[in-house]
C-alpha cells in the first residue's frame, strides 16, 4: 500500500466530515462522510441506523453516494468517512469499499501512524474481478 501525504483541500474533507459527525450526535453512532468528485464537487452524508433491524442501517458512504449519483455526478476522486463520538477517520467496510468500486478508484483518506494519508481503494481491497 503507497500512502501518500493530503493535500489542504484533502484536509478540508476531514475537517468537514468532522464538524458533521460532531453534529449529528445518535444514540450508538455517529458517522459522516465526505466525498469529492473528478468535477470537484462535495457532497456528504450521515449513517442512518434502524434501532429495530441492523442490517437495515446503512453507512454514512453510502448517504454520500446516494446524493451524488442524484445529482448527476458519476466518478469520486477523494472519499473520507470520520467517526464523530472518537473524532476518527475510519476506513470504508467491505461493502462500501465495493460501492466505492463501481464510481472509479478513488482516493480513501485514512489515518496511519498517527497522521493521515491517502491511499487508493485498490491498495485497500486488492483483489478487482473484471
Amino acid at each position: 500500500m503507497r500512502a501518500r501525504r493530503i493535500s489542504t483541500e484533502d484536509q478540508l474533507l476531514v475537517d468537514r466530515a468532522s464538524e458533521l459527525a460532531r453534529r449529528r450526535m445518535s444514540e450508538r453512532t455517529s458517522v459522516a462522510a465526505v466525498l469529492k468528485t473528478k468535477e470537484n464537487r462535495i457532497f456528504q452524508g450521515v449513517n442512518i441506523e434502524v434501532s429495530g433491524s441492523a442490517p437495515s442501517s446503512f453507512c454514512a458512504e453510502y448517504a454520500a453516494v446516494g446524493t451524488m449519483v442524484s445529482e448527476g455526478a458519476t466518478e469520486i476522486l477523494t472519499i473520507v468517512a470520520v467517526n464523530g463520538k472518537k473524532n476518527i477517520v475510519l476506513p470504508p467496510c467491505g461493502k462500501c469499499r465495493q460501492l466505492l468500486r463501481e464510481f472509479g478508484n478513488p482516493y480513501v483518506i485514512l489515518k496511519l501512524h498517527g497522521r493521515h494519508v491517502k491511499v487508493r481503494l485498490s491498495e485497500l481491497y486488492p483483489v478487482q474481478v473484471t
